[in-house]
């Protein structure tokens, strides 16, 4: 698998996820009261409409998802979830645990994104920077706080054309 820089990893324009033949993703088992939860905190912190129909959630590794435009949820250096609009699939990254804020802060950021389909952003990248916003906010209100690089996320989450230099 090719190298991911961080800014990478927090946005890109197009999502393209293909699980390799080694590992294919299983359908995650989670609780529904945890996700109606998630759901309810959506509905009264912002304005995102409701999905029509409920987002597929699988579990993979990381090394597993390829694709040279991937857009992965990050904390830190790391890809914990990702999610493709075309199937409306949530992938979480192993280790992910109900049990851990964090973990269910990257569960909650991909939901915000599978709700995004109902609004007008002017490109998929400028959905990461509200999904991330949320994120924090939902983290901040148990007392934690949410490991991002906030430049990389402001600088990836524009519209405009990028003038990359070798």
């Amino acid at each position: 698998m090719f190298p991911v820089r961080r800014a990478a990893l927090a946005v890109a324009a197009q999502f393209l996820c293909a699980f390799s033949s080694s590992a294919a993703a299983e359908p995650f088992d989670l609780s529904a009261g945890l996700l109606s939860e998630l759901h309810q905190w959506i509905d009264t912190t912002t304005d995102l409409p409701k999905a029509d129909t409920p987002a597929t959630i699988v579990f993979a590794d990381a090394q597993d998802v390829a694709g040279p435009n991937e857009m992965a949820s990050a904390i830190g250096d790391t890809a914990r979830g990702l999610y493709e609009p075309r199937t409306g699939t949530i992938t979480l990254f192993r280790p992910w645990s109900a049990d851990d804020p964090q973990d269910v802060a990257v569960l909650l950021h991909e939901l915000v994104h599978h709700r995004q389909g109902g609004a007008h952003f002017y490109c998929e990248a400028a959905k990461e920077f509200p999904a991330y916003q949320i994120q924090k906010d939902w983290l901040a209100e148990r007392g934690l706080s949410l490991d991002v690089n906030w430049i990389a996320v402001v600088l990836s989450s524009s519209c405009a054309a990028r003038d990359f230099h070798p």
